[in-house]
Order: structure tokens, then C-alpha cells, then sequence
């Protein structure tokens, strides 16, 4: 122990030293479980770390005494080769448990003493190492293997074939339990399967969870043993930026260049800009966005430095578990880590993991040989360089074996070189989840993690009453105060929703709709100053046009415009834009002013015919129309007319020459007729009538919408599948019925008996009759007669009919294959092959008329005598039975 203590201290100094001689517990927080927001990055919960003894040069002095040998024994890993009997263990609540984890077999009893001796050879040449974590008593108290702790399991569930979907599995299942001694193994690991139940562990219960998952699904992993930096190691996420924060960057797409030049190009006009001043010019930006970046580099450094964790004294030192990936499976190309706690991949030069100081599996245990000085990315992680990992156990995996000199033909030969300790199978039970676990993956339905200013809320589906499954909030603050950014994702929701995205800042509110609503929704971005059941307000609303009879895309509203957009309509209409006057106070609702609608170009008439836009100006009485470009021009047809007043024209619409006036682009066409004019206006004045009851029975309509869609929020209803007999109460109650009626009709027809005898007390007494008492001599005797004679006449019919039907077939065979012999010669070979197809075929029935008419000769009798036994012992046949019996006898 002196030579541990010696080699240990030498990696102190004096000072490190009398700094842990006076450090007190360190305070950390477990980000996992629910806790306050923070008010500042260093400020953190309650959660005592007990230093080691040995490797924290604490109380190192102190007397030998049982209790202090037993912390030393388990400090340096010390595997008891003296295995304790266990009858009924008890490991919180559960007491039931498999033979396997409360006792060693002989395989597993031999591995434990060759990883002990294992243990003291490293131990003896690296005295200044940690020691290996080999074993660890597990919830039953009992010493196991590391490796036998991994029990490889496929799971079948969405997403569980990547490392990705069980990396998030894990991450969200369990709550992490960092360790109580920061610098050594844990006291304990239990099994995976005990973990699954507990829904909490600690990284390295974790990680054999993962591991076992991922070696399940195909993938070459191994559980690392090392050290990593303390936020990593108690779960501490705040400093970090969060993975899940949706990129909203747009992604803008360039054309393509052309495949082909143009023959011909415009010569560009020559540059007269001076060089010179351009330079300068150049210079000067270079200098202005120089003191730009230099001051925004400063306010970076400031900020790394504010949010820079607080030192760590043990930093270096702090055991950690977490997963490789090795390339070659399952599309993996490089080595990569995984965090159980986090479930995010990191390339193997990640900063966060500082030292590897072993892998395993469940086929081999290897210590890393090969110093960290480079970082962990430094390290060569191919398993089978003897000078870079120490193997425990001598053999390889067989993908792994590079077999030299070794002639498998050879069985003896093959079998010597495979004379080697390997891997007992795993004591864990199978690490199945059931499909309820899996869908409410979260303890308690609900999770909470702390990211870098911003707060990641998760649910499981049908937990929240509005369907919600996650909640990510954007702060501007470390303490998370003040909002920025709201995202919120809903899933089973009657009404479509799936994301709302809420800006606090410009407060807005945008929500996306899956394909299936009535109205045929797919986002709506609002105001949340608008009010929310009137259509006067700061809203865009956009909708699946296809499912549209009306083929609407767009709707945009502000206080005095609406603008409505369509796509691939029959009469070409793109847009409608409405703009209106403010309320007065005489008439305090809005009124139409102006109707702008624009029509896309029709190839089938021409231009001068073809609408491009038509305005509608109501207050001012007027309509304009502006015809589409033709070919070549510059400019385009147009027409305004002033609109006549009815009211003075008894309806009727006169026209007056002096009230339109237009405009001809083409000087050599002829001008219209004053008849067409006159009806181009009668047209538009309907048309503009037209227009604005559409405009009114939109606005019905869009107010009815946030009338329901207001409902829809305060009360939502979620969408239960058919086959969820869980949650839906009516396939439930359907499913309850069918089961009821079915298992009365089968208690029904247990209690029900045939009686052979019913017909013929029918047809001698009426319906209804055999409860009653028995019956006579002469009346038992005539039913009983009856009953015999029908049945033998039934199967004597049968027997006939059988008899009859095997005659006939074979007779038609016999003709067949005397047909065949007399003409077998000049058959063709078509005629042959379908003969014979005929003849298997009359065969088959031949054989199979017969066999039935063997079976009923043979069951005839049995059946004669059950009836008679069933008859002998009817209630109502007893006097017959009675007096037949006493003749019997006296004869």
C-alpha cells in the first residue's frame, strides 16, 4: 500500500496536495432531473462527492482497521475470489431474482481468478496507473465480470436500428446518477435489466444498457473506460448549446449555370472606375471591418471567460463511462464516442473526454497501453495492435482473427488453436422493453434539461392534455427570463397541429398543419395582438390548394388590406387584393375601397382580349382594365370606365361615350365597337358585384375559421387510432362486448345437449315435452324403435350413396385406361399428357371414395353402440330399461 501511496503522490504537487487536504465537498447538479432555473452558469445545486482515500491522499494515515482495509480492497479493484452464499436477495423493492445474479458458475469463477491475476501482473509493471475496472459487485451483492454484465439484445421498435434512435432511447429513458466518488469505480453496477426497470443509473449502468442495444443491433461496440471533464460526468448541460434548436437559416437556390454559351454576347462597357480609388476604398473597409472584428472578438472573449466553468481540483481524474464505435458495421467508417447521458455522437478529438484507460465487450476486455498526451483523438483504436491494448483474454473475435500457419482443414489442428478462456454467456435477463415503455419513454412522462440560454421540455405522447411531446424555449439571459423564441411540437392532434413556433420579440405566433384538415390548412402566421376570432388583424394563413375546389393558396390580412392568392385556376385568376377605408365614427366598420385582380395569360386569345388586371375602385366609382403585353411591345392595352349611376338610370345601365376612355398599343389595329365596350362594362359591373359578396363571404368564412380554431386551442381534442384499445374507449367497449357475447354463447352451447330423442317426443307429445315424467313401457318402446330404425336407415342411405359415387368413378376410370390401351399409339402427346393429368385425377377420387366408404363400415358399429348406451341411460327410457333388464335376467 505504500508503494500505491508513493506512486500517487508523485503525481501531486506539494501544492495540489495541501489544496485537497483542504477541499471541501464539491457541489454539483444532476441537469437530468428536474431543478430551479439558474440564475448565473456557476451557480448549482446540492450534490456531495465523497473523495477517495487513496488517490486523493486524504486520510491516508489513518490506523488500519477492518473498515479502512475494505475501502482500500476497493479502491484498487481487488477481485474476492471468496464467492458469499446468497439465498433470497433483496435490492430495493424487488426481491425476486434469477439464479444467475445471486451465484457464479464454475466458468464464471474461473474467469474472476484469471482477471485477478490479471489485475496484479498490470498493477505490478504500471504501478502509477488507476486501477482496472474488471468486476464490481452488482445489486445483489455479488461479484461479476464486466464483460458478463452486457447481454446483446435487438430490439424492434421505429428508429432502434441506428445509433442514433438508441443513443435518444437511452438519453431520454433513464435519469443519470452521477457518482459518489468522482476518482473511482463505482461501488456497485447492477444489470442492465435492473437499470430498464429503474429508469435511472449511473454512466456505467448506462452505457451497458447502450452497448448492449447497439452490439444487438449489429454495431461493434465497447463500453470506455476513462476520464472525462466534470460537466460531462455530472451531466451538466447549461454550458452548452443545444442540439435541438431548429436551423431556420434559408437556404437559397441558385440557378444552374447554362450547358451551353451563347453564340452571341453583348460587348460590357469598359470599367472607368479608378484602380485607385478602388484600392483605397478596399483599404478602408479592411480597416473598418478590422476594428469590427476585433471589438466582436473581444465581447467573445469576455463571454467564454464569464461562461467558463469554475476549476476543477480534480480535473483529469474523474472516472467516466461511455461508448466506441469502431468502424466496419452498420455503415460506420471511423471511430466515434457516444454519450449515454447526452445520446449525441462526438468524433474521438472531442475535448470533453481527457483519458481511455480501457474498452470491453462481451467477448474480451483491453487495456489501453498507449499515453494520452495528444488527446484521446491521438490514440490508435485498432484492437488488435498487441503494443497499443493489453487483451485479457487470449482469444479474438472471429471477424477479427488473422489465423497464420493454422491448417483448418485440420480438425485437430482447428481445435488446438482454439484451446483459449472466453467469455461465459451473460447473467442478465434479456433487455426487452415493453412497446408502452417505449412509447412513454420519459420518467414521469416528462423531462426537463438545461442547455445554454435556452430550456428543452419533453413529453410523452397523450401525457399532455394539448398533445404536446416537446418544448424548446429561447432565453436572451443565463437566468432564462426573458423569451426570445418559443418552438413547440404536438403530435395525435384532431386538428393537424404538429409546430408553433412563437416569437416573442416581433409576437408572432406560426403554425404548421399536417395534410387532412377540412379546410385544408398548412400554416397560419399571426399576430398575437390580433384579436382571435375577427379577421381584422395581422394574419397570413396558407393552404393545401390542390384539395381546394377553389384552388386558394395564400390569405393575407392586415387591418385595411386582404389579399387573396390561387393557383392553376380554370378562369386564370392569380390574385385578389382588397384594400379598405378606416371606420368613422358614423360607420365604424371597414369599407371596401379598392379591388385589384389579376389574371394570368390565356394563349388562346389575344393580348389586346386578354385581362391582365382589373381594378375596382368602389368609393371613387370607377373600373380600370389593363390588357396583357402582346408580343414586341412595350406597352399594353387599357380601358377605365366611370361607372353609371342606377339610381338616376332606373337600373338600367346606359351607356355614355364621354365617361370611358382608353388606351390602344397597337397604332395600326382598328378601335373597338361601341357595342362591345358597352358590354365589357355590363360585364364588370357584375363581375365587380360578384366580387364583393365573394369578399363578404370570405371574410364569414375566415371568421368562422378563428372562431373554431380558438376552440381548437382551448379545447383540443387528440386522435386515438383504431387498434389503440388502450386509449380508444369505443374500440374498448366494442372489443368488451364482442368478448361478453362471445363467451356467453360458448357458455351457451357448453350447457346446451343434443338429444337424439327430441324429434321423435315432438312428434308424439309436442314441443316442449322431456322434462316431464318418464315414459311408458309401450310409449319408451315405439320412441326407442323410431330412433334405432332411423339411424340405421340413415346410414345404410349413406352407405349407399358413398357405394354408389365409388361404382360410378370407377367405373369411368376402368373406361378411361381401356380407351388409353386400345389407342395409346396413336395419341398425340398432347392427347397423352392431358390423359394422364385425368386419369391421376380420377385416381385421387377413386382413392378417396374409398377411404370414406372403408371409415363408415368401420365406424358404423361404434356409432350404433354409443347410441344405445346413450339410450340405455336417458331419464325418460328408465322404466323400459328397467323391465328389459328383469327379462334378461329371468330368461
Amino acid at each position: 500500500m505504500s508503494g500505491i501511496i508513493k506512486s500517487t503522490s508523485e503525481s501531486y504537487s506539494a501544492e495540489k496536495k495541501s489544496e485537497l487536504d483542504t477541499l471541501d465537498p464539491v457541489l454539483e447538479v444532476n441537469e437530468n432531473v428536474t431543478s430551479e432555473v439558474f440564475d448565473r452558469p456557476y451557480e448549482e445545486g446540492d450534490f456531495e462527492e465523497i473523495p477517495s482515500k487513496i488517490f486523493g491522499s486524504k486520510d491516508v494515515t489513518e490506523p488500519l482497521t477492518i473498515e479502512s482495509l475494505n475501502n482500500a480492497i476497493y479502491e484498487l479493484g481487488v477481485i474476492n475470489l471468496c464467492w458469499p452464499e446468497l439465498s433470497e436477495p433483496v435490492f430495493e423493492t424487488r426481491t425476486c431474482f434469477p439464479k444467475s445474479y445471486y451465484t457464479n458458475n464454475t466458468k464464471e469463477r474461473l474467469l474472476l481468478a484469471y482477471a485477478e491475476n490479471f489485475r496484479r501482473q498490470f498493477h505490478f509493471h504500471y504501478k502509477s496507473r488507476k486501477p482496472l475496472l474488471l468486476q464490481a459487485p452488482n445489486e445483489c451483492g455479488l461479484q461479476k465480470m464486466v464483460c458478463t454484465t452486457i447481454r446483446p439484445t435487438k430490439l424492434c421498435y421505429a428508429g432502434t436500428s441506428t445509433w442514433q434512435g438508441l443513443a435518444s432511447l437511452v438519453s431520454e429513458y433513464f435519469d443519470y446518477e452521477p457518482l459518489s466518488k468522482p476518482m473511482l469505480h463505482p461501488e456497485r453496477i447492477m444489470s442492465p435489466y435492473t437499470a430498464i426497470i429503474r429508469r435511472s443509473g449511473n454512466p456505467f449502468e448506462l452505457a451497458h444498457v447502450l452497448v448492449s442495444w447497439l452490439i444487438g443491433a449489429g454495431y461493434d461496440a465497447y463500453v470506455v473506460v476513462g476520464c472525462a471533464k466534470r460537466d460531462v460526468c455530472m451531466a451538466i448541460r447549461y454550458r452548452t448549446l443545444c442540439p435541438d434548436v431548429p436551423d431556420e437559416t434559408e437556404v437559397i437556390e441558385e440557378p444552374p449555370p447554362p450547358e451551353e454559351e451563347p453564340r452571341y454576347r453583348l460587348v460590357p462597357l469598359p470599367d472607368l472606375t479608378s484602380k485607385y480609388c478602388q484600392e483605397m476604398d478596399r483599404k478602408e473597409a479592411e480597416r473598418i471591418q478590422g476594428e469590427l472584428d476585433k471589438i466582436e472578438n473581444q465581447r467573445l472573449k469576455t463571454i467564454a471567460n464569464l461562461e467558463k466553468p469554475p476549476d476543477d481540483a480534480i480535473d483529469g481524474w474523474r472516472t467516466h463511462a461511455w461508448i466506441l464505435l469502431l468502424p466496419g458495421f452498420k455503415g460506420i467508417e471511423e471511430p466515434m464516442f457516444i454519450e449515454p447521458s447526452e445520446g449525441n455522437g462526438y468524433p474521438i478529438s472531442a475535448e470533453q473526454y481527457q483519458y481511455v484507460d480501457s474498452v470491453y465487450n462481451n467477448e474480451n476486455y483491453y487495456v489501453n497501453l498507449q499515453t494520452s498526451e495528444g488527446g484521446v483523438g491521438s490514440l490508435n483504436y485498432d484492437l488488435s495492435e498487441l503494443s497499443c491494448w493489453e487483451h485479457l483474454l487470449a482469444g479474438e473475435p472471429f471477424y477479427r482473427r488473422q489465423l497464420v500457419g493454422i491448417d483448418l482443414a485440420d480438425k485437430r489442428s482447428a481445435v488446438e488453436s482454439e484451446k483459449h478462456l472466453d467469455v461465459p454467456a451473460s447473467w442478465v435477463e434479456k433487455l426487452d422493453i415493453s412497446a408502452d415503455d417505449f412509447e412513454q419513454r420519459y420518467p414521469g412522462c416528462h423531462k426537463v434539461i438545461h442547455y445554454k440560454k435556452v430550456l428543452l421540455e419533453k413529453f410523452s405522447p397523450y401525457s399532455e392534455r394539448d398533445g404536446i411531446i416537446k418544448r424548446l424555449k429561447i432565453f436572451d439571459d443565463y437566468a432564462l427570463t426573458i423569451s426570445l423564441i418559443t418552438y413547440e411540437w404536438y403530435k395525435n392532434r384532431v386538428d393537424k397541429m404538429e409546430t408553433v413556433r412563437i416569437d416573442h420579440l416581433k409576437r408572432e405566433v406560426r403554425e404548421i398543419f399536417g395534410i387532412g384538415r377540412k379546410d385544408h390548412l398548412l400554416k397560419h402566421v399571426y399576430s398575437i395582438d390580433a384579436p382571435p376570432t375577427s379577421v381584422v388583424g395581422v394574419r397570413t394563413m396558407e393552404f393545401n390548394y390542390y384539395a381546394r375546389l377553389d384552388h386558394l393558396t395564400k390569405l393575407v390580412c392586415t387591418p385595411l388590406t386582404f389579399d387573396e392568392y390561387y393557383t392553376d385556376r380554370d378562369d386564370r385568376l392569380e390574385s385578389r387584393i382588397i384594400t379598405y377605408t378606416e371606420g368613422t365614427k358614423a360607420e365604424p366598420k371597414r369599407q371596401v375601397n379598392v379591388i385589384i385582380e389579376t389574371y394570368s395569360r390565356n394563349p388562346n386569345i389575344p393580348a389586346k382580349d386578354d385581362v391582365w388586371k382589373k381594378i375596382f375602385r368602389t368609393q371613387e366609382n370607377t373600373i380600370e382594365l389593363l390588357y396583357h403585353y402582346a408580343y414586341n411591345f412595350v406597352t399594353n392595352d387599357a380601358r377605365s370606365y366611370i361607372k353609371p349611376n342606377l339610381a338616376e338610370t332606373g337600373g338600367k345601365i346606359l351607356f355614355y361615350p364621354d365617361k370611358t376612355s382608353g388606351y390602344i398599343a397597337d397604332p395600326c389595329s382598328k378601335p373597338p365597337r361601341p357595342l362591345n365596350i358597352y358590354y365589357a362594362l355590363c360585364d364588370n359591373m357584375e363581375w365587380e358585384h360578384h366580387s364583393k359578396k365573394h369578399i363578404r363571404d370570405r371574410e364569414t368564412d375566415i371568421n368562422t375559421y378563428l372562431r373554431q380554431r380558438h376552440k381548437e386551442l382551448t379545447e383540443p381534442e387528440l386522435y386515438v387510432a383504431l387498434f389503440d384499445t388502450e386509449r380508444n374507449e369505443a374500440a374498448k367497449k366494442g372489443w368488451k362486448e364482442q368478448e361478453a357475447h362471445k363467451a356467453e354463447v360458448t357458455e351457451r352451447e357448453k350447457e346446451a345437449e343434443i338429444d337424439p330423442l327430441a324429434p321423435y317426443l315432438a312428434r308424439m307429445f309436442g314441443s316442449g315435452h322431456g322434462s316431464g315424467s318418464p315414459l311408458t313401457i309401450k310409449e319408451a318402446t315405439l320412441v326407442r324403435e323410431q330412433c334405432i330404425n332411423d339411424f340405421k336407415a340413415k346410414q345404410l342411405a349413406r352407405q349407399m350413396l358413398v357405394q354408389e359415387r365409388f361404382d360410378k368413378l370407377n367405373s369411368e376410370y376402368k373406361a378411361k385406361r381401356l380407351w388409353y390401351l386400345a389407342n395409346q399409339f396413336i395419341l398425340t402427346p398432347e392427347k397423352e399428357s392431358a390423359y394422364f393429368a385425368l386419369s391421376a385425377e380420377l385416381a385421387f377420387k377413386v382413392h378417396t371414395v374409398e377411404v370414406r366408404l372403408t371409415r363408415h363400415r368401420d365406424l358404423s358399429g361404434p356409432r350404433f353402440k354409443v347410441l344405445e348406451d346413450y339410450l340405455d341411460r336417458h331419464p325418460l327410457l328408465r322404466e323400459y330399461v328397467r323391465m328389459r333388464h328383469y327379462y334378461r335376467l329371468k330368461g
